[in-house]
């Protein structure tokens, strides 16, 4: 036994310390050819084949079945000569462990058939994917019970054991007496049959396992005769292209690309591993997997199609390149087939039956898993498809799907460009998406349209405001010394002319501060307005008014230009404010939130038309510096992009406390007149009455739009909808080496979530994994109390399939509010009921824009009740109530959940 080879118990999976050893698919003296599966064992998360990948002939002694080894222990040899063969079984489990957990790992996996008592079958094993049934509350189970409960959907902890000591084998779940409503029973067939091979049983397997899913089917007829032109003559295959068109269209739909996991979870998949039916020898459809579409051109998905089709053919493939897909697409179109019925894979949640076109298109059918799809979802799946199938210029030919991609996964397309990506904008999006590519070595140009990077928020948003909030709340703050015994405070007097002074030198520092870090890092930055003139390549426009971020030069007018090309490029443009066509909007008293900084003293009067974060902020900080101001609401409530409840609670503070601040919502604005300090807003409220307001200055304040025609989208094939550029989770355009981030992309305007976009391109761009998960994002809007949010409200939970519940507290109750005299508002937690994971916080409250950081890691780091229960929160702060709202909301729980037994 000195030169044998020894076959060790492999490490299966990353958790795995050891395995128990199921069956023996060889005998002791076999020849094993290279790629034979000698055996299967039990890892902690599934029952998996081992394969050896050398020649010779299987030779003890060996592990007997039931066997418990460590990884790397032996459990069989290999030896070169037949003659070296021994028999025989290594020792048996230690003599320690109790006896009903021997007789639960060692029972053998077979049956006698009835009418051939001598004949030896095996039940089929678990299909590859599937989860064995949970461990019983009581007793145990052997492998192969809990092996073949969870392949065929059979409640463990309803079944009875026949073993010693009430253990549970494999027929107390093959029983014709186990519980009604199973599933699935197994059909026992008298004979002896040939073992199947490794294809053959991940087909079989899979195909009995997909029959367990509730499944529903939608079709479209779609034309694909441009796909099909465009492809011959690009030279790619036609299934090749739908691959890919598919994979577009699961990006914009990444739920088709989730899978259901026993034990009622949801696995999220950010790869999209499509498998493609192919027809073999003696074997029918067999489906190679095309890995990672998207990271890849169509070149390259091409070549590796055609490899993997010359091997499936020849029986050839391995099993990680025909199983384990994400998505499935069955095209049977090719053998003539009008109509046909596939059936999704274990893993997948979706698969495509594609027919033979006819006179209303071909037919594209989807079956879906309804417990991750629902019928709506497909729908738009579908069309979607439609629309790359019949529309696939813009990615399959002069795009950058047809263009090389660098090495490691980088979106960034090789060649010789001047620089490896182009940012156009310096706002936190394009400053933060720059500094990281600069950190990893690329080549950046940053194009801005200010002497200094910061974008609005540094210039004209989050920065400023700030500053005038931080005046106002010091006023305001006054108002509470009393409460405390402090006196004499309470009438404050405000230097306007101060305040800026302090405005104006926080935002200059700020920005030389950011301009000589950019520099610092080695990204180059231009000054200028830059537009694509194709997909490659921007002109950078030089002759416009640098000092007005909205004077944009016209293109072509003969101005100072220059050329640049990239392998990437970023969008983060931005979007400034937009002004409804009201009449009289274009009046030199209409101030934006650009111009509000222009102001020469707080007015007296100030008429605010919009009661977003915008409006609701600046109308609180003015009421604070004496003015009195009123708002006027289309809608009917204010700050629509909070929760419901925390939105309307801050209206009734508004209106109770505030008293040089009037909100008027559901009003109608139909004009506006006058001049600078003689400004009149003429409106409609709720019931219809006409009124007017006149004031100093009348503020818009209406959200923002992005600006796109002066980019010039279209010479790169960039797509939009609705004023705003469309991209996926890595805020990728559909030209995959052009992103877009930030107030561009349409989702929320909001800094740091331009920042973090940002970042997720920069790391896409490298090849690394990331996303933009708006579930997940927050916002505060900096009134008194302070109005904010982390992820999903009940209402939206329960829109994405949550089964959502929340507990909130007021501040009236929490000891440090009292002390401060800060006691208006609530803080809400929202809640999975199932999984107990935190999805959702809400505020209104004094000082929640510092109290949203736990909210932020609780939310993004999917924790549950139980952990915030269980931390300990110090005594008095505010923090101390998100533990006390967790233990609340469980206590809740377990009470109906005793209710509903």
């Amino acid at each position: 036994m000195a030169e044998a080879f020894t076959i060790k118990m492999p490490k299966l999976s990353d958790t795995m310390t050891e395995g128990t050893l199921v069956t023996w698919e060889k005998q002791v003296g076999e020849q094993i050819a290279r790629g034979t599966v000698v055996a299967t064992v039990e890892t902690d998360k599934a029952i998996m084949d081992v394969e050896i990948f050398r020649e010779g002939y299987l030779s003890g002694p060996l592990a007997p079945v039931g066997a418990v080894v460590p990884v790397g222990g032996a459990i069989a040899y290999l030896v070169a000569d037949v003659k070296e063969v021994k028999g025989g079984e290594a020792a048996a489990a230690p003599a320690e462990r109790r006896k009903s957990e021997r007789v639960a790992e060692a029972e053998p996996h077979k049956f006698e058939p009835y009418g051939t008592p001598k004949a030896k079958t095996h039940i089929p094993a678990m299909p590859h994917g599937a989860t064995p049934a949970p461990r019983p509350r009581s007793g145990f189970a052997s492998p192969y019970a809990r092996q073949l409960a969870g392949a065929h959907g059979i409640d463990i902890h309803s079944l009875k054991g026949s073993g010693p000591g009430g253990i549970i084998l494999a027929a107390d779940v093959t029983a014709p007496m186990a519980p009604p409503g199973m599933a699935k029973r197994i059909f026992q067939v008298p004979g002896i049959g040939r073992p199947m091979d490794a294809m053959e049983k991940a087909v079989a397997h899979n195909m009995e396992y997909s029959l367990s899913m509730p499944l529903f089917r939608a079709t479209v007829n779609i034309s694909p005769d441009r796909l099909s032109a465009a492809a011959k003559k690009a030279g790619y295959s036609l299934t090749v292209a739908l691959a890919k068109a598919a994979g577009l269209t699961i990006q914009k739909f990444p739920r088709v690309n989730a899978v259901y996991q026993h034990e009622d979870r949801i696995v999220e998949r950010q790869q999209i591993d499509v498998g493609l039916a192919v027809e073999t020898e003696g074997m029918g459809l067999v489906v190679p997997v095309l890995r990672d579409v998207m990271s890849k051109g169509l070149k390259q998905l091409n070549d590796e199609w055609r490899d993997l089709v010359a091997r499936a053919r020849i029986k050839r493939l391995k099993p990680q390149e025909y199983s384990n897909p994400t998505f499935t697409i069955s095209n049977m179109g090719m053998l003539g087939v009008t109509n046909f019925d596939a059936i999704p894979s274990p893993g997948t949640s979706a698969i495509f039956a594609i027919s033979t076109a006819g006179p209303q298109g071909m037919p594209v059918t989807i079956t879906a898993d309804h417990r991750i799809v629902n019928g709506a979802d497909a729908a738009k799946f579908l069309n979607t498809f439609k629309q790359f199938v019949e529309q696939p210029e813009s990615w399959i030919s002069g795009g950058a799907a047809a263009l090389p991609v660098a090495s490691g996964r980088e979106a960034i397309v090789q060649g010789k460009w001047d620089y490896d990506v182009v940012i156009i904008g310096g706002g936190p999006g394009g400053e933060d998406c720059a500094r990281d590519l600069a950190d990893h070595g690329k080549k950046v140009l940053m194009v801005n349209d200010a002497p200094f990077p910061g974008g609005e928020c540094l210039w004209r948003g989050c920065i400023p405001s700030k500053a005038w909030r931080a005046g106002a709340d010091r006023v305001r703050d006054r108002m509470h010394d009393a409460h405390l015994g402090v006196l004499n405070t309470n009438k404050p007097k405000l230097d306007w002319k101060l305040l800026e002074k302090t405005r104006r030198h926080i935002l200059e520092t700020r920005g030389e501060l950011a301009l000589k870090t950019d520099k610092g890092v080695k990204i180059e930055v231009k000054q200028g307005f830059a537009y694509f003139d194709s997909a490659n390549s921007v002109v950078i426009d030089t002759s416009g008014n640098q000092n007005d971020p909205h004077a944009r030069p016209a293109r072509g007018k003969g101005g100072k230009t220059e050329r640049v090309t990239f392998g990437a490029c970023v969008i983060a443009t931005g979007a400034p404010p937009w002004v409804p066509p009201i009449p009289g909007a274009d009046s030199k008293g209409v101030l934006t939130s650009d111009t509000v900084w222009n102001l020469k003293t707080p007015p007296k009067k100030l008429g605010i038309i919009g009661a977003g974060a915008i409006g609701l902020e600046m109308a609180q900080i003015f009421a604070d510096f004496g003015t009195q101001v009123v708002t006027l609401e289309a809608r009917d409530r204010p700050l629509v992009e909070v929760e419901t409840e925390i939105a309307k609670n801050l209206s009734e503070l508004l209106a109770k406390k505030q008293k040089n601040l009037k909100l008027i919502t559901s009003a109608k604005i139909d004009k506006i007149s006058g001049k600078p300090g003689a400004m009149v807003i003429a409106y409609s409220d709720a019931s219809g009455k006409k009124a007017t307001f006149k004031c100093d200055y009348v503020l818009v304040a209406t959200g923002k739009r992005p600006v796109l025609e002066p980019l010039a989208l279209d010479k790169a094939g960039v797509k939009s909808d609705k004023g705003v550029v469309t991209v996926d989770r890595q805020c990728r355009t559909n030209i995959p080496h052009i992103f877009a981030v930030g107030d561009v992309n349409g989702g929320y305007m909001l800094a740091h979530t331009a920042g973090h976009q940002g970042r997720v391109s920069a790391a896409t761009l490298l090849g690394e994994k990331a996303e933009y998960n708006q579930d997940k994002d927050c916002g505060v809007i900096f009134t008194r109390p302070q109005a904010a949010f982390v992820g999903l409200s009940v209402e939206q939970a329960k829109a994405k399939g949550i089964d959502a519940v929340e507990v909130k507290m007021p501040m009236n109750i929490d000891a440090k509010a009292m002390i401060t005299d800060e006691t208006d508002g609530m803080i809400k937690l929202v809640a999975d009921k199932a999984t107990r994971r935190i999805v959702g916080v809400h505020f209104l409250a004094d000082h929640a824009d510092t109290l949203i950081g736990e909210a932020v890691m609780m939310v993004s780091g999917d924790m549950t009740l139980e952990q915030v229960a269980q931390a300990i929160h110090p005594h008095p702060t505010q923090t101390e109530m998100f533990g006390e709202m967790a233990r609340r909301l469980l206590s809740r729980l377990r009470r109906t959940a005793k209710v509903a037994k």
